[in-house]
């Protein structure tokens, strides 16, 4: 079976490319428009455009068509929006196309954060405390401690991702600049370094791979993915309560679960069931995640979760760059040692690189230069 990995103009959908081709699985490639990095990657087997997922029933309806194009196709999305199509218009796919996520609740149940707390809770896994839930609007009415973390109740919304406000005046002026129907959750700031497991389950909930990093600086500070990252040793009680909480809602497949070591241990704040931006850290240290996730889905042979190289640096340069413009130029000379990998580039496939690297840079640079005029007035 082949796989469809949309949202090709994201990293995280070009590090899913990468790893299903060099696991010997055919690749689809789809974005957009033809300009998408993914698009000419040297493992992208057959390249196509589709609706974006803003229109999400004509996403689902694309996929047949391309299904009919070029057979029966399992699809890999890279970011939420693609997520919830497929999961909100299941009953529109064609029998030719596979969902990663089968016909459980699974990924609709670890999606929501309040439910979130409740599984990890109900798997002996730290959460952080809910202080308040509801609209802007009515958060906005309460006296609400701070700091605190505002995040989207699901995906799909206006906050794109949890922000970290660190008193009161300033998570007021983010509330009234949210719709006043957006619904949010409030929760206590869980201070200490990023983890993150990748696993994949299969369909009986055994882990079949596993990888555990951890990160050394993220962007934006304090709430956000890693920018630099290192593979670790696997915490194996870690991993077999994460696995727990995945058969807990019927989930098999790939799921990365973020965690902050706070002072009671490692609180999970985030579950991704797709591809995500430090996938290439996995594949460097010899963990193929994007191809133990296909086997599940395909039904194909199963790998056992072994060793892999502890030691292996990320860094995503962007990042970096972004930091070094907000004030702290520092991260931008930090020399990340090797044996190390890139966020976007590969060496055996510098197409895609240097396409990433190039729209990174016409799409931001306009926009540091206004933040930098700003500063200097």
């Amino acid at each position: 079976m082949k796989a469809l990995v949309t949202d090709a103009h994201l990293r995280s959908s070009v590090a899913g490319i990468r790893a299903l081709g060099a696991g010997g699985v055919p690749v689809v490639a789809a974005a957009t428009n033809r300009s998408a990095a993914g698009l000419w990657s040297r493992y992208a087997g057959a390249r196509a455009t589709m609706p974006a997922s803003s229109a999400p029933a004509e996403l689902v309806d694309a996929l047949g068509a391309l299904a009919a194009q070029h057979g029966r196709l399992a699809v890999y999305p890279g970011q939420e929006s693609t997520v919830g199509a497929l999961i909100e218009h299941a009953d529109r796919l064609s029998p030719d196309v596979v969902s990663p996520y089968g016909e459980g609740a699974g990924p609709r149940r670890l999606r929501e954060k309040p439910e979130l707390a409740e599984l990890a809770a109900a798997e002996g896994l730290e959460a952080p405390r809910t202080l308040a839930s509801g609209s802007a609007s009515e958060l906005a009415a309460m006296s609400l401690p701070a700091p605190c973390a505002v995040k989207p109740v699901r995906p799909g919304g206006v906050l794109a991702s949890t922000q970290v406000v660190e008193d009161g005046a300033t998570l007021a002026a983010l509330l009234q600049t949210l719709p006043p129907d957006e619904p949010l959750l409030i929760q206590d700031h869980v201070g200490g370094p990023l983890t993150a497991i990748g696993i994949v389950v299969d369909r009986e909930g055994a882990v079949v791979a596993r990888f555990q990093q951890e990160a050394r600086r993220t962007w934006p500070p304090g709430a956000g993915a890693s920018a630099v990252a290192v593979s670790v040793a696997p915490d194996d009680d870690l991993v077999a309560r994460g696995a727990a909480l995945l058969r807990r809602v019927g989930y098999s497949g790939l799921a990365q679960l973020q965690f902050l070591r706070g002072p009671r241990g490692p609180a999970l704040i985030d579950v991704n069931p797709r591809f995500y931006g430090s996938l290439p850290l996995a594949f460097a240290a010899g963990v193929n995640l994007p191809a133990a996730w296909h086997a599940v889905v395909s039904g194909g042979p199963l790998p056992t979760p072994g060793p892999y190289r502890v030691g292996v640096n990320f860094r995503w340069l962007e990042a970096d760059l972004m930091a070094a413009v907000d004030g702290s130029p520092r991260a931008l000379l930090h020399r990340v040692p090797r044996p190390s990998a890139g966020a976007v580039w590969a060496t055996g496939d510098p197409v895609p690189g240097t396409m990433l690297a190039w729209h990174a840079v016409a799409s931001r640079v306009p926009k540091l230069a206004r933040r930098l005029a700003t500063r200097r007035r």
